[in-house]
């Protein structure tokens, strides 16, 4: 007896994964949800395309990729009962060199960090509230391109919002 339901559970541990996470009860996973970027504190319009870093709206579009693909539903307008406010804090005075010179230039622009705040209207108190993003590169003296720090928020936001256990992601390879 003791050994048959030694066989049933080993049986029925094994067809399920150890480390399975349940991912609808991420956030935007059974129902639509709104993107809305803001750039800076006043929430103004991004800002110009970078000759080193890039595009801002590039950031845009790898972060509602990157969330489309693990399968959430964003948009980036329409109507939804929840949306997804990502504030972008904007790095003003970043490093136009590739190789340090004498004589760096710091007249490129960046982004520097993001929150992300999940307003609900059906359920205002659950789930996570806001994330925030904050990464740093593997170079110190470096500073990540849009699409990379869209990629990174988008996979960093998953993370979060899944509740995984674990060491979490921090650095950029830039």
């Amino acid at each position: 007896m003791r050994l048959s339901l030694i066989a049933i559970a080993a049986a029925a541990l094994s067809a399920t994964p150890l480390f399975a996470q349940d991912t609808t009860a991420i956030v935007c996973h059974n129902a639509p949800c709104v993107v809305t970027f803001e750039w800076g504190s006043s929430g103004a319009m991004p800002p110009d395309p970078d000759r080193r870093y890039g595009a801002p709206s590039e950031l845009e579009s790898t972060f509602l990729s990157g969330l489309q693909q693990a399968g959430l539903q964003v948009a980036r307008d329409g109507s939804a009962p929840t949306t997804l406010l990502v504030r972008i804090t904007p790095q003003n005075k970043a490093l136009c060199d590739m190789a340090v010179g004498t004589d760096p230039d710091y007249s490129c622009h960046t982004v520097q960090r993001a929150s992300i705040t999940i307003q609900q209207t059906e359920n205002p108190k659950g789930g996570v509230r806001r994330v925030e993003v904050n990464p740093r590169c593997t170079d110190p003296k470096a500073s990540p391109t849009f699409t990379q720090f869209g990629r990174f928020a988008a996979n960093y936001f998953l993370f979060m919002a899944s509740g995984q256990k674990g060491q979490r992601p921090t650095s950029i390879r830039c």
